[in-house]
Protein backbone atom coordinates (compact mmCIF):
# COMPACT_ATOMS: atom_id res chain seq x y z
CA UNK A 1 0.00 0.00 0.00
CA UNK A 2 2.29 2.93 -1.02
CA UNK A 3 1.64 6.08 0.77
CA UNK A 4 0.06 4.23 3.60
CA UNK A 5 0.90 3.50 7.10
CA UNK A 6 0.60 -0.05 8.00
CA UNK A 7 1.13 -2.51 10.96
CA UNK A 8 4.16 -5.10 9.71
CA UNK A 9 2.68 -7.79 7.90
CA UNK A 10 2.55 -9.54 4.62
CA UNK A 11 0.97 -12.38 2.29
CA UNK A 12 1.15 -15.89 3.43
CA UNK A 13 3.76 -18.27 2.11
CA UNK A 14 3.67 -21.83 1.77
CA UNK A 15 7.01 -22.04 3.50
CA UNK A 16 4.63 -21.13 6.75
CA UNK A 17 2.78 -24.24 6.37
CA UNK A 18 5.67 -26.63 5.70
CA UNK A 19 5.62 -29.71 8.00
CA UNK A 20 9.68 -28.95 8.86
CA UNK A 21 8.45 -26.17 11.01
CA UNK A 22 6.62 -28.88 12.73
CA UNK A 23 9.94 -31.12 13.07
CA UNK A 24 11.73 -27.76 14.35
CA UNK A 25 9.54 -27.59 17.32
CA UNK A 26 9.63 -31.23 18.02
CA UNK A 27 13.45 -31.20 17.87
CA UNK A 28 13.01 -28.22 20.29
CA UNK A 29 10.87 -30.20 22.73
CA UNK A 30 7.40 -29.50 21.63
CA UNK A 31 4.41 -31.76 21.15
CA UNK A 32 0.99 -31.87 19.71
CA UNK A 33 -0.28 -30.39 23.65
CA UNK A 34 2.09 -27.63 23.46
CA UNK A 35 0.04 -25.85 20.48
CA UNK A 36 -3.75 -26.56 22.31
CA UNK A 37 -3.62 -22.91 23.43
CA UNK A 38 -3.72 -21.43 20.14
CA UNK A 39 -6.65 -22.62 19.30
CA UNK A 40 -10.00 -20.84 20.32
CA UNK A 41 -12.65 -22.56 22.28
CA UNK A 42 -15.36 -22.01 19.06
CA UNK A 43 -16.91 -24.02 16.81
CA UNK A 44 -16.96 -21.53 13.92
CA UNK A 45 -13.85 -20.07 12.49
CA UNK A 46 -13.04 -17.21 9.46
CA UNK A 47 -12.63 -18.85 6.43
CA UNK A 48 -8.82 -17.42 6.44
CA UNK A 49 -8.41 -20.02 9.41
CA UNK A 50 -9.87 -22.91 7.38
CA UNK A 51 -6.44 -25.11 6.81
CA UNK A 52 -5.45 -27.22 3.91
CA UNK A 53 -4.31 -30.96 3.57
CA UNK A 54 -0.95 -31.71 4.47
CA UNK A 55 0.06 -28.59 6.06
CA UNK A 56 0.26 -27.07 9.47
CA UNK A 57 -3.41 -25.56 11.30
CA UNK A 58 -3.67 -22.26 10.55
CA UNK A 59 -3.67 -21.21 14.25
CA UNK A 60 0.45 -21.79 13.56
CA UNK A 61 1.11 -21.07 10.19
CA UNK A 62 -0.35 -17.65 10.10
CA UNK A 63 1.81 -16.43 13.35
CA UNK A 64 4.50 -18.05 11.31
CA UNK A 65 4.03 -15.72 8.42
CA UNK A 66 3.21 -12.91 11.11
CA UNK A 67 6.13 -13.43 12.82
CA UNK A 68 8.73 -13.85 9.45
CA UNK A 69 7.44 -10.27 8.06
CA UNK A 70 7.84 -8.45 11.30
CA UNK A 71 11.30 -9.71 10.99
CA UNK A 72 11.66 -8.94 7.46
CA UNK A 73 10.46 -6.07 7.47
CA UNK A 74 11.24 -4.38 10.45
CA UNK A 75 13.97 -6.79 11.67
CA UNK A 76 12.11 -7.32 15.19
CA UNK A 77 11.93 -10.32 15.89
CA UNK A 78 9.48 -12.37 17.94
CA UNK A 79 11.13 -15.63 19.46
CA UNK A 80 12.59 -17.56 21.81
CA UNK A 81 15.71 -19.26 21.86
CA UNK A 82 15.22 -23.23 22.28
CA UNK A 83 15.99 -23.57 25.84
CA UNK A 84 13.36 -20.80 26.96
CA UNK A 85 10.26 -22.54 27.67
CA UNK A 86 9.48 -19.85 30.19
CA UNK A 87 6.03 -18.61 28.24
CA UNK A 88 4.40 -15.28 28.95
CA UNK A 89 1.80 -13.59 27.66
CA UNK A 90 3.58 -10.78 26.79
CA UNK A 91 6.26 -10.97 23.77
CA UNK A 92 10.06 -10.81 23.45
CA UNK A 93 12.31 -10.22 21.06
CA UNK A 94 15.97 -11.24 20.02
CA UNK A 95 18.80 -9.46 19.33
CA UNK A 96 20.64 -10.38 15.76
CA UNK A 97 23.24 -8.83 15.21
CA UNK A 98 23.41 -5.79 12.73
CA UNK A 99 25.89 -7.22 10.33
CA UNK A 100 23.42 -10.30 10.32
CA UNK A 101 20.68 -8.57 10.30
CA UNK A 102 20.37 -7.16 6.83
CA UNK A 103 21.92 -10.53 5.60
CA UNK A 104 18.74 -12.67 6.84
CA UNK A 105 16.02 -9.69 6.19
CA UNK A 106 17.28 -10.07 2.66
CA UNK A 107 17.78 -14.28 2.65
CA UNK A 108 14.05 -14.31 3.76
CA UNK A 109 12.61 -11.62 1.74
CA UNK A 110 14.01 -13.68 -1.41
CA UNK A 111 13.09 -16.95 0.09
CA UNK A 112 10.34 -17.05 2.73
CA UNK A 113 11.95 -21.12 3.52
CA UNK A 114 14.55 -18.75 4.65
CA UNK A 115 13.52 -18.01 7.72
CA UNK A 116 13.15 -21.64 8.52
CA UNK A 117 16.94 -22.11 7.99
CA UNK A 118 17.42 -18.78 10.54
CA UNK A 119 15.89 -19.99 12.87
CA UNK A 120 18.08 -23.87 13.00
CA UNK A 121 20.92 -21.72 13.06
CA UNK A 122 20.62 -19.37 15.66
CA UNK A 123 18.58 -21.63 17.83
CA UNK A 124 15.54 -20.04 18.23
CA UNK A 125 11.46 -20.78 17.39
CA UNK A 126 8.58 -17.88 16.25
CA UNK A 127 6.95 -17.34 19.86
CA UNK A 128 4.01 -18.38 18.90
CA UNK A 129 2.65 -18.10 22.29
CA UNK A 130 3.24 -14.23 22.55
CA UNK A 131 0.65 -13.41 19.02
CA UNK A 132 -2.86 -13.01 20.37
CA UNK A 133 -5.84 -12.91 17.89
CA UNK A 134 -6.66 -9.62 17.79
CA UNK A 135 -9.37 -9.00 14.26
CA UNK A 136 -9.76 -10.30 11.06
CA UNK A 137 -10.64 -8.13 8.33
CA UNK A 138 -11.72 -8.79 4.33
CA UNK A 139 -11.73 -6.12 2.14
CA UNK A 140 -15.24 -5.62 0.05
CA UNK A 141 -15.53 -6.80 -3.76
CA UNK A 142 -15.39 -2.87 -4.65
CA UNK A 143 -12.17 -2.02 -4.11
CA UNK A 144 -9.83 -3.51 -6.57
CA UNK A 145 -7.26 -5.23 -4.73
CA UNK A 146 -8.93 -7.76 -1.94
CA UNK A 147 -7.27 -8.58 0.54
CA UNK A 148 -8.14 -11.11 3.84
CA UNK A 149 -6.11 -10.07 6.69
CA UNK A 150 -5.84 -11.35 10.52
CA UNK A 151 -4.33 -8.72 13.04
CA UNK A 152 -2.15 -10.65 15.67
CA UNK A 153 -1.46 -8.36 18.99
CA UNK A 154 1.84 -8.84 20.44
CA UNK A 155 3.04 -6.79 23.58
CA UNK A 156 6.21 -6.05 24.95
CA UNK A 157 7.66 -4.22 28.19
CA UNK A 158 10.26 -2.11 25.85
CA UNK A 159 10.62 -1.00 22.71
CA UNK A 160 12.57 -3.78 20.81
CA UNK A 161 15.14 -3.05 18.20
CA UNK A 162 13.86 -2.05 14.40
CA UNK A 163 15.47 -1.70 10.97
CA UNK A 164 13.28 -1.60 8.32
CA UNK A 165 13.83 -3.22 4.79
CA UNK A 166 14.73 -0.17 1.99
CA UNK A 167 13.33 -2.53 -0.42
CA UNK A 168 9.33 -2.89 0.77
CA UNK A 169 9.67 -0.02 3.52
CA UNK A 170 9.82 3.88 3.29
CA UNK A 171 9.58 4.54 6.19
CA UNK A 172 9.07 3.23 10.27
CA UNK A 173 6.89 4.55 13.07
CA UNK A 174 6.91 3.44 17.01
CA UNK A 175 4.20 6.13 18.36
CA UNK A 176 1.08 5.87 20.71
CA UNK A 177 -2.49 5.42 19.71
CA UNK A 178 -3.52 8.69 20.32
CA UNK A 179 -0.24 10.22 18.61
CA UNK A 180 -0.80 8.55 15.42
CA UNK A 181 -4.53 8.83 15.48
CA UNK A 182 -3.95 12.70 15.58
CA UNK A 183 -1.04 13.41 13.30
CA UNK A 184 -1.60 14.90 9.74
CA UNK A 185 1.50 13.03 8.42
CA UNK A 186 0.59 9.51 9.07
CA UNK A 187 -2.37 8.18 6.70
CA UNK A 188 -4.20 4.98 7.75
CA UNK A 189 -6.07 2.63 5.45
CA UNK A 190 -9.47 1.89 6.94
CA UNK A 191 -8.92 -1.27 9.33
CA UNK A 192 -6.07 0.93 10.36
CA UNK A 193 -7.49 3.50 11.36
CA UNK A 194 -10.36 1.48 13.16
CA UNK A 195 -7.73 -0.45 15.19
CA UNK A 196 -5.73 2.81 16.15
CA UNK A 197 -8.53 4.12 17.24
CA UNK A 198 -10.05 1.15 19.50
CA UNK A 199 -6.39 1.19 20.96
CA UNK A 200 -6.62 4.60 22.22
CA UNK A 201 -9.62 3.84 24.44
CA UNK A 202 -7.12 1.37 26.50
CA UNK A 203 -5.68 2.88 29.12
CA UNK A 204 -2.25 1.09 29.16
CA UNK A 205 -0.88 -1.71 27.63
CA UNK A 206 -1.75 -3.91 30.29
CA UNK A 207 -5.76 -3.63 29.78
CA UNK A 208 -4.80 -3.99 25.69
CA UNK A 209 -3.56 -7.42 26.76
CA UNK A 210 -5.61 -8.56 29.10
CA UNK A 211 -7.84 -7.68 26.16
CA UNK A 212 -6.32 -9.67 23.88
CA UNK A 213 -5.82 -12.61 25.93
CA UNK A 214 -9.22 -13.40 26.21
CA UNK A 215 -10.39 -12.25 23.06
CA UNK A 216 -7.88 -15.29 21.77
CA UNK A 217 -9.77 -17.64 24.02
CA UNK A 218 -13.00 -17.02 22.48
CA UNK A 219 -11.30 -16.39 18.69
CA UNK A 220 -12.41 -13.22 16.18
CA UNK A 221 -15.32 -12.99 13.79
CA UNK A 222 -14.52 -11.43 10.31
CA UNK A 223 -15.26 -8.00 9.58
CA UNK A 224 -16.52 -7.46 6.09
CA UNK A 225 -17.36 -3.50 5.87
CA UNK A 226 -20.50 -2.81 4.02
CA UNK A 227 -20.56 0.68 2.89
CA UNK A 228 -23.51 3.31 3.17
CA UNK A 229 -23.46 5.75 0.19
CA UNK A 230 -25.42 8.91 2.11
CA UNK A 231 -25.94 12.88 1.20
CA UNK A 232 -23.02 14.08 3.06
CA UNK A 233 -20.91 10.86 3.54
CA UNK A 234 -20.21 7.56 3.80
CA UNK A 235 -20.58 4.93 6.71
CA UNK A 236 -19.08 1.31 6.60
CA UNK A 237 -20.95 -0.76 8.38
CA UNK A 238 -19.41 -3.63 10.73
CA UNK A 239 -21.47 -7.10 12.43
CA UNK A 240 -23.25 -5.93 15.02
CA UNK A 241 -24.30 -2.82 13.81
CA UNK A 242 -28.44 -2.18 13.16
CA UNK A 243 -27.96 -1.84 9.67
CA UNK A 244 -25.86 -4.22 8.95
CA UNK A 245 -27.44 -7.54 6.15
CA UNK A 246 -28.87 -10.68 8.34
CA UNK A 247 -27.04 -12.65 5.69
CA UNK A 248 -23.63 -11.32 3.63
CA UNK A 249 -22.27 -13.03 0.04
CA UNK A 250 -18.20 -11.71 0.19
CA UNK A 251 -18.54 -11.91 -3.46
CA UNK A 252 -20.83 -9.67 -4.18
CA UNK A 253 -20.51 -5.65 -3.94
CA UNK A 254 -22.05 -4.61 -0.71
CA UNK A 255 -23.23 -0.88 -1.28
CA UNK A 256 -26.05 0.21 -0.22
CA UNK A 257 -27.22 3.47 -1.14
CA UNK A 258 -28.68 6.14 0.64
CA UNK A 259 -28.00 9.46 -1.04
CA UNK A 260 -31.06 10.94 0.53
CA UNK A 261 -30.59 10.72 4.21
CA UNK A 262 -28.03 12.43 5.61
CA UNK A 263 -25.18 10.89 7.90
CA UNK A 264 -26.72 12.69 11.48
CA UNK A 265 -30.41 11.21 10.43
CA UNK A 266 -28.86 7.76 9.79
CA UNK A 267 -26.89 7.87 13.03
CA UNK A 268 -30.15 8.85 14.38
CA UNK A 269 -32.10 5.60 12.83
CA UNK A 270 -29.29 3.09 14.42
CA UNK A 271 -29.78 2.29 18.26
CA UNK A 272 -26.79 -0.35 18.07
CA UNK A 273 -23.86 1.29 16.31
CA UNK A 274 -20.55 -0.45 15.10
CA UNK A 275 -19.37 1.53 12.23
CA UNK A 276 -17.15 3.75 10.65
CA UNK A 277 -18.07 7.18 9.58
CA UNK A 278 -16.20 9.23 6.84
CA UNK A 279 -16.83 13.20 5.06
CA UNK A 280 -12.90 13.30 4.60
CA UNK A 281 -9.42 11.69 5.18
CA UNK A 282 -10.14 11.14 8.77
CA UNK A 283 -12.99 8.57 9.75
CA UNK A 284 -14.99 8.63 12.74
CA UNK A 285 -15.52 5.59 14.76
CA UNK A 286 -18.75 3.95 16.39
CA UNK A 287 -18.52 1.76 18.71
CA UNK A 288 -21.90 0.77 21.40
CA UNK A 289 -20.83 -1.05 24.15
CA UNK A 290 -23.05 -3.94 23.75
CA UNK A 291 -22.23 -5.05 19.92
CA UNK A 292 -19.13 -7.14 21.36
CA UNK A 293 -21.60 -9.08 23.10
CA UNK A 294 -23.09 -9.89 19.35
CA UNK A 295 -22.67 -12.51 17.38
CA UNK A 296 -22.32 -11.56 13.90
CA UNK A 297 -24.27 -12.30 10.74
CA UNK A 298 -23.17 -14.95 8.76
CA UNK A 299 -20.82 -14.87 5.64
CA UNK A 300 -22.97 -17.04 3.05
CA UNK A 301 -20.11 -18.62 1.14
CA UNK A 302 -16.75 -18.94 0.74
CA UNK A 303 -14.98 -15.70 0.74
CA UNK A 304 -12.06 -16.79 -1.42
CA UNK A 305 -14.63 -18.08 -4.44
CA UNK A 306 -14.33 -16.58 -7.86
CA UNK A 307 -12.08 -13.96 -6.35
CA UNK A 308 -8.37 -12.74 -6.09
CA UNK A 309 -8.10 -12.59 -2.87
CA UNK A 310 -4.70 -12.44 -0.68
CA UNK A 311 -4.52 -13.91 2.82
CA UNK A 312 -2.41 -12.09 4.86
CA UNK A 313 -1.45 -11.88 8.52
Amino acid sequence: MPGLYVFPGGNISPADSDPKWRELFVAFGFNNDSFASLIPDTAVRPQIFKSQQNELSREISLRITAIRETFEECGTLICRRRDDRAFSVWAQHLSVPKKELRVWQRKIHDNAMEFLTFCKQFECFPDLWALHEWSNWLTPTYLPNRYNTVFYMACMQSAPYAEYDTIEIEDLNWGTPENIWSSKDIVLPPPQQYEVAKLAKFQNIDHVLDCAVQRGKVGVQLYLPVRVNLKDGTVFVLCGDTMYPKEIDPTATLVINKSDISMDKFREMTPMKHRMESNGARMTIFHSDDVQTITCNRVSSDTSANQQVKNRP
